[in-house]
């Protein structure tokens, strides 16, 4: 009986070891938003979830995208793929962009399409994700972006 009691005392102990010790550890993935403004060139990274990653905000600077015209359904759509680098105060963040616009009427271009993490420098380093994006190029040449997903670890 005494051996299944101290058998019982080091397993609880384990056990309770190894929760205190999970929660210890950062999440291993975070839902974020970055938000873009062209008329600037300007970035904010807002957390969505808890996790390691705080707000953060600075430049943007674009790769000139690689340009094709499909038709959907009688629907011309303009497919850029291209490569934005997010230059904030707690490091960078370089995605790949594949975006597809269509015109929306009224001198407006709507785009939507998915992005993907391809390098990061500082607290960004080691990051893997993506997600989605909604793009909107506006009278005048602005063009305004969200991009939404989720980031992790290794």
């Amino acid at each position: 009986m005494r051996t299944i009691r101290k058998f019982t005392l080091a397993t609880l102990i384990a056990v309770l070891a190894m929760t205190a010790a999970a929660s210890a550890r950062p999440l291993a993935s975070q839902r974020v938003a970055v938000e873009s403004r062209g008329d600037v060139f300007a970035f904010a990274l807002t957390p969505l979830g808890p996790g390691s990653l705080k707000r953060d905000s600075g430049t943007t600077t674009w790769r000139d995208p690689v340009r094709r015209v499909v038709v959907r359904d009688g629907q011309r759509i303009d497919v850029n793929d291209t490569v934005g680098r997010f230059q904030g105060s707690r490091g960078s963040l370089s995605a790949r962009f594949h975006i597809e616009w269509t015109n929306a009427g009224n001198d407006f271009i709507a785009g939507s399409g998915r992005w993907t993490l391809i390098g990061g420098t500082g607290e960004y380093a080691g990051l893997r994700g993506g997600g989605r994006s909604g793009h909107v190029w506006l009278p005048g040449g602005k063009i305004t972006l969200r991009a939404e997903g989720v980031l992790r670890r290794g």
